[in-house]
């Protein structure tokens, strides 16, 4: 939503309307999550996905419905080629949970979609907080396995990379083609296909404790400015206040402030790689075909020649096969081998799913650090040491604060119960729809005291009770409807290298995901400057606190800091970042780099070294974590791919004439 109209009605709703919009993130909180009984039917897409049972070639796989995967299938197929998207988990989840908006952590936590990693901070068990699970040996990690990947559970923030993003993978690759300029008509070419909103803008509420939060905001970052009686608003600013912050003259100026927060919706609908695909094949005549319920368990090499050649894979086409996901099916040996088959791909493999799964199934398939494979008993193929190594994340913390008394916002509505009057509107389509927002209406970009000129911190609030992920973190976060959440996000982090590895040669088994945070509990350089980020952006969230405090006018709500705890500054804050700093942005693991490079596993247009005719397209990719929430910048590397896949292949195969 970027128009005139929508934002001058943002104006005139002033800011009761934008508390409304803030309050709608807390949705997720008070609604009991559905547990999903895979027994009681599937759900129909408007597209066929079971294409195994037609055929089983074609000149592209893709291995993976997400972020990565799908912008460039759809490419390929409109450039004449036959493409199999293969997806592991279902078609079709519980549609009122994915698609709206202000539902996105019952999302995160559906078991239908879910596949839950249990992941390590640290080495040492006894360094991590009370997130830590010790009958799982770790922290909850929530991905998506589903039509869309995590496009189907993330919280629909959509903010563009800076120039610099590009810049620095054209330095770690030697590849001057990497660069912000001819990166531009990539992002361009996103933005075809996907639509960016913000939150409804004539919502209003009777909420002042929420509008003065948001007031707060605004007067504590110095942008808000008396109304003016000339708006600019293709301009990005309204009276000062920066509206846009994926206007490119802000995003280049490295402009800091208070920012509407964009989402990737349509009408009000969440809208992902899903929509993206599902639109895609009945224009493409037969040549995009979706494969779900189909796990991928190692991809098949010609070795008979001096290069290994991906030729196809093995899958299981069974649903909820692997260990991850909440609703897991084994089947014994015998049934696996009946539901196996064999894809062959006559130009390329694609692997696009993920900095967890991506190099685990590059590992199983014998593409990895050598030693480790044949430890596992996995035949070799590639000695590719960088495979799984240089994991990366952002840091994460929060601010909470209780109020006295609930947010009187959130009054009335139920969150998908019968006869929720919130949900009603939202399916009516009335524009002005509580639920058609995601909850997070401002974000706070910042710059940190002694980095760089970026602004490296992102500080976004909506009422909840979120300390990072728990067992039961979408149903707990507003327990009592009381608490207000100031997230933060540590971005261009400097002090995590990571590793994702087998724990065994079985390709329904979570591998071991170790982010080795601070470098692991260390004191350097790098770890001294996020400790000292994460602290500003936390001091940051409790200044607004303050500010929001003073500005009551109407209502009298008072508040206290219920964590980390108003008391917790300094060196104790820093402990209790190490403790319990989270994230959800994996990246890194296979990532491109250098001719010269031992631990670079692509090369600059994505291919697999050491092979020929495999890719990796995903957030694995990168040699370091980009922007501050990385998924338009994965869009954007997909559609490059796919140029790259066109550019080194010769034309649309020719079927033979009769």
């Amino acid at each position: 939503m970027t128009g005139r109209t929508s934002r001058r009605g943002f104006i005139a709703g002033g800011l009761a309307g934008a508390a409304a919009v803030t309050a709608a993130g807390a949705a997720f909180a008070a609604r009991p999550a559905r547990v999903g009984d895979p027994t009681d039917g599937p759900r129909r897409t408007p597209v066929d996905t079971d294409a195994l049972a037609t055929t089983t070639e074609y000149d592209y796989v893709v291995v993976g419905a997400g972020a990565g995967g799908v912008p460039l299938a759809v490419r390929l197929a409109e450039a004449g080629h036959s493409v199999l998207v293969l997806e592991a988990g279902p078609a079709t989840t519980d549609p009122d949970v994915y698609s709206v908006p202000a539902f996105h952590l019952f999302a995160s936590s559906d078991p239908q979609m879910s596949w839950d990693f249990w992941v390590r901070h640290y080495t040492d068990a006894g360094a991590h907080g009370s997130a830590f699970v010790p009958e799982r040996d770790g922290v909850l990690y929530p991905r998506a396995s589903t039509l869309g990947g995590c496009t189907a559970h993330h919280a629909l923030l959509m903010l563009a990379p800076e120039s610099a993003d590009w810049d620095r993978i054209g330095r770690a690759t030697g590849d001057p083609s990497w660069n912000a300029l001819v990166m531009r008509r990539y992002q361009d070419r996103v933005r075809e296909w996907l639509p960016i909103e913000t939150s409804p803008a004539a919502i209003l509420t009777e909420d002042p404790t929420l509008a003065r939060i948001v007031t707060a905001a605004l007067v504590e970052t110095g942008h808000l400015a008396p109304p003016a009686s000339d708006v600019d608003v293709e301009g990005g600013t309204v009276g000062g206040t920066l509206l846009d912050p994926n206007d490119p003259r802000g995003v280049e100026a490295y402009r800091e402030g208070t920012f509407l927060v964009p989402q990737s919706s349509r009408d009000g609908r969440r809208y992902g790689t899903r929509e993206r695909l599902l639109e895609a094949v009945p224009t493409l005549d037969g040549r995009l075909a979706v494969q779900t319920d189909a796990l991928v368990e190692r991809i098949v090499f010609d070795t008979s020649g001096e290069v290994p050649r991906a030729t196809g894979v093995d899958v299981v086409v069974a649903p909820y096969q692997y260990g991850a996901s909440p609703l897991r099916r084994r089947l014994d040996p015998a049934a696996r081998d009946r539901a196996r088959v064999r894809v062959t791909a006559r130009r390329e493999v694609v692997v696009a799913t993920g900095a967890f799964n991506t190099p685990q199934l590059l590992m199983l398939s014998g593409v990895g650090p050598a030693d480790h494979l044949r430890a596992h008993d996995v035949p070799v193929v590639v000695d590719a040491p960088g495979v799984g190594g240089n994991l990366q994340d952002r840091y994460e913390m929060t601010v909470v604060t209780e109020y006295e008394r609930p947010f009187s916002v959130l009054d009335g509505k139920t969150y998908g119960q019968p006869g929720d009057p919130g949900l009603t509107e939202w399916r009516s389509g009335d524009p002005n729809a509580l639920y058609r927002s995601n909850g997070i209406l401002v974000g706070i970009k910042r710059k940190v005291p002694e980095g760089s000129e970026h602004p490296e911190l992102f500080v976004f609030g909506a009422p909840s009770n979120f300390t990072g992920y728990r067992p039961g973190f979408a149903e707990d976060g507003l327990r009592g409807g009381d608490h207000f959440n100031w997230a933060v996000i540590r971005g261009y982090q400097q002090s995590m290298d990571g590793t994702v590895r087998l724990r065994s040669a079985d390709p329904t088994e979570p591998p071991a995901i170790n982010f080795r945070y601070f470098d692991d509990d260390g004191d350097s350089a790098g770890v001294r400057q996020d400790l000292r980020a994460v602290r500003e952006g936390l001091e940051e969230a409790r200044r607004v606190n303050a500010t929001a405090h003073r500005l009551r006018f109407g209502d009298a709500a008072t508040d206290r800091e219920v964590y980390p705890g108003a008391a917790v500054h300094g060196s104790a804050l820093d402990a209790v970042i190490r403790r319990d700093a989270w994230g959800h942005h994996a990246s890194c693991t296979a990532r491109m780099g250098r001719d010269d490079d031992p631990d670079a596993v692509l090369d600059s247009d994505f291919r697999v070294r050491g092979t020929r005719g495999l890719r990796v397209v995903d957030a694995s990719v990168f040699p370091a974590i980009p922007a501050l929430f990385p998924l338009m910048t994965i869009f954007a590397v997909s559609e490059r791919a796919a140029d790259r896949m066109l550019a080194d292949g010769p034309g649309p195969r020719q079927e033979p004439q009769p």
